[in-house]
């Protein structure tokens, strides 16, 4: 198999020409040009009379499974938007947009407990990827929030005795933390 790598092209740039080759991965076909979708390296394979065009850099998205972590960008009552910034530990160039889907764990008779706030830090576990919406969650010990802002002073929230406490003002807040809440500090 004779394989022939060229160049780097850009999307739309020209990359052979329909009589010499066949359309390959990463490429299309239009009148008179045979034409690259995305950026990367062009490959021209003699023996197939194929060209395509492999991906420079393949972005890594999240899978169900996956631990991932973010800030949240909007909050109601059974689900909050959350932007994604690290993906297994590792930062992600952009990040994504998911939906924490959040139970409905009632304290009392009526009463809510609030289990992610505007502004927080958030370890979450991704359960579902169905229709190109990356839906996560909560419930593991380890996932939940990690850094929290008070909401009276917006003063770093620290653990104690197993609350989140405002060591400025006094605060006491409920959110559903992770398992490694306020070990360690997180500048905002």
């Amino acid at each position: 198999m004779a394989r022939d790598v060229k160049k780097i092209a850009l999307p739309g740039d020209t990359v052979a020409v329909p009589e010499e080759f066949l359309a390959g991965k990463n490429v299309y076909e239009s009148v008179d040009a045979i034409k690259a979708l995305l950026t990367g390296k062009v490959v021209r394979d003699i023996s197939k009379r194929e060209v395509r065009v492999e991906s420079l850099a393949s972005r890594k998205i999240p899978a169900v499974g996956d631990l991932v972590m973010g800030q949240i960008e909007a909050a109601q009552s059974s689900s909050a938007n959350m932007k994604i910034y690290y993906l297994n530990g590792k930062k992600v160039e952009g990040g994504f947009s998911a939906m924490l889907f959040l139970r409905d764990s009632r304290a009392g008779r009526g009463a809510r407990r609030t289990q992610v706030k505007l502004g927080d830090l958030v370890r979450a576990k991704v359960v579902s990827t169905l229709n190109g919406i990356i839906q996560l969650s909560i419930d593991d010990a380890h996932t939940g929030v990690v850094f929290s802002l008070c909401s009276n002073c917006g003063r770093p929230l620290m653990r104690e005795n197993g609350r989140a406490k405002c060591l400025e003002c006094g605060n006491v807040e409920e959110r559903k933390f992770s398992d490694d809440f306020g070990r360690e500090t997180i500048e905002p």
